[in-house]
């Protein structure tokens, strides 16, 4: 995974393993911002990537807004992942989410790691054919219905072939 510094916030931008999110809410208080998910399943789909939390892009430059409040938007991180008519796995462990801060302003980061071959496809509500993403440069992509498929067809291969060992 390409690591980057986020105190050099001018010279980033989104990439097939970055995205950022400014998550301020309507309050400006901070609100996880539903789309963010379809990252997650991109990111765990794909390569990985990370997930910044409390940064605005406008015309391609990015500033940090950070979040005022983010301990609940954690605690609503965790209680997501773990309902699974929201997101089909949790990818994450308690590493792999942090509180950073930067230029004395708070952000969540998020490490989404690239899933097994077992746990694909990560998908966002009930129906892998519509909740399935993909990273593909700097844009999360629907999967297709192929794609999707040919995913479903190898975790039933590998589950079942994990089954037989038993």
């Amino acid at each position: 995974m390409t690591q980057f510094a986020l105190d050099d916030i001018q010279h980033l931008h989104e990439s097939v393993q970055v995205e950022f999110k400014l998550a301020a809410g309507r309050d400006g208080q901070g609100q996880l911002p539903e789309d963010m998910w379809e990252s997650y399943s991109a990111f765990a789909n794909t390569l990985g990537g990370e997930i910044i939390l409390g940064v605005r892009e406008a015309a391609g430059q990015f500033s940090i807004e950070g979040i005022a409040n983010p301990l609940p938007m954690l605690e609503e991180i965790w209680h997501i992942l773990a309902d699974s008519s929201r997101i089909s796995c949790n990818v994450l462990s308690p590493t792999d989410v942090q509180i950073i801060e930067l230029a004395g302003k708070k952000l969540i980061r998020l490490h989404v790691p690239e899933a097994k071959a077992w746990q694909k496809p990560v998908f966002l509500g009930k129906d892998p054919y519509s909740g399935t993403y993909f990273r593909v440069d700097s844009s999360d992509m629907r999967a297709s219905r192929r794609q999707v498929s040919q995913l479903l067809r190898k975790q039933r291969r590998l589950c079942g072939s994990a089954e037989n060992e038993i």
